[in-house]
């Protein structure tokens, strides 16, 4: 293999390794509706962990395929890695973020309408 393209395959790996964080975005947003990271529903999580290492580890023999790189190398393990690193600092944080609000947004939503149930209850007791 020529030395000069392993540069490129590994920053190719890095790029990769990145979109695998973003791939877990929907993976993250079940356990937060579930609650796995609070120790509840420990089986889910696991299951949950399960699909996005199956759903990581297609997306990259899919990309070597589709862009043609040579024959596995340690380097290549290395971008991914080094990918979904740089996706956990930068992007996931926003990500996180989002969610979050989202999550309250919801909660508040729910809430509210549970109200609202209650009262009509309430009213209908009385008359």
């Amino acid at each position: 293999m020529a030395i000069q393209n392993q540069f490129l395959v590994f920053c190719l790996c890095v790029c990769v390794g990145f979109c695998g964080g973003i791939v877990y975005e929907p993976f993250a947003c079940v356990r937060v509706g579930f609650r796995c990271g609070r120790g509840k529903c420990k089986p889910l999580a696991v299951l949950l962990d399960l699909l996005y290492a199956l759903a990581f580890g297609t997306l990259c023999i899919f990309s070597a395929y589709a862009l043609r790189f040579p024959e596995f190398r340690v380097y290549m393990c290395i971008g991914y890695a080094l990918g979904v690193g740089i996706y956990l600092k930068t992007l996931r944080k926003v990500f996180a973020f989002l969610q979050n609000m989202c999550y309250n947004v919801v909660v508040k939503v729910y809430k509210k309408s549970k109200k609202k149930e209650k009262k009509h209850k309430i009213r209908k007791e009385k008359v």
